[in-house]
């Protein structure tokens, strides 16, 4: 299974000594879509496979955007 995008619950992800912005470029260069600030990923445990769907707003000028992110779990 190939990882697209990852989601985290803190303000952005970590990497020891390496500062948040060039977190984002190494994420991004690598090709990951990188989802922050999310809640209540603990309910996803154990659940299975899931869908992540995130409707964003329209930003044209920006690099980020807050979104309605949604969690569909698979029927199997």
């Amino acid at each position: 299974m190939e990882i697209a995008a990852f989601g985290v619950e803190s303000l952005g992800p970590r990497i020891p000594r390496v500062s948040n912005r060039e977190v984002h470029q190494i994420y991004s260069e690598m090709g990951y879509m990188q989802n922050e600030n999310l809640e209540n990923l603990y309910l996803l445990v154990g659940k299975g496979r899931f869908k992540f769907i995130a409707f964003p707003l329209k930003i044209r000028v920006g690099t980020g955007s807050p979104a309605r992110a949604v969690a569909v779990l698979d029927d199997e």
